[in-house]
């Protein structure tokens, strides 16, 4: 008895949990980062992409952080973010079905926080998929909007998943006479 109990009781357990991987396939994403004035394409610029789920209480949606994936532009100024599938083991939560995109050169206007970056796409500043973009980024010109520029960073990512926008936003802050925020 204490066998079939113990069986059904694994069972039980193993059903419940099943149900709560979760798994979604993103992008690609690629396209062009260009200065806003010169059209001139930016090497060395960080594109990074957050992947979240949402999941619904009373109180409305919460977003909650699972991964994260990084690329620099090249000498044409282009990037490309593969297609990636994420898996998660999270219960009653669904995907959010549009990651959330940083980019960051210094001395330019990170990607989609700066009011004068061009095109910001929707929702949530994100990119279309499977479709080639080119983003303008504006340079900033007083020590004030370098200033505000210095915090790009999205919410809730490990400083792990985020080391080349890191490391370019600690070089503008060592630039300005900042120390860095975050040391990895």
């Amino acid at each position: 008895m204490k066998v079939f109990l113990s069986m059904l009781l694994f069972l039980t357990f193993l059903s419940s949990t099943a149900s709560c991987a979760i798994t979604y396939k993103y992008g690609s994403y690629y396209g062009k980062v260009v200065d806003a004035e010169t059209k001139e394409p930016l090497e060395g610029a960080a594109v990074l992409a957050v992947f979240y789920t949402q999941e619904y209480g009373p109180a409305g949606p919460i977003t909650r952080f699972v991964d994260a994936i990084e690329t620099v532009t090249d000498k044409n100024g282009e990037f490309k973010l593969p297609p990636y599938r994420v898996t998660a083991f999270r219960l009653l939560q669904s995907w959010d079905p549009y990651p959330q995109f940083r980019i960051f050169k210094p001395a330019y206007g990170c990607y989609p926080e700066h009011k004068d970056v061009k095109p910001i796409f929707v929702p949530n500043g994100t990119l279309p998929a499977d479709k080639y973009v080119t983003i303008e980024l504006p340079r900033l010109k007083t020590r004030e909007e370098l200033l505000q520029n210095t915090d790009c960073f999205p919410v809730s990512v490990p400083d792990e998943k985020m080391k080349k926008l890191i490391e370019l936003n600690n070089i503008e802050r060592l630039r300005l006479g900042l120390q860095p925020t975050h040391i990895y």
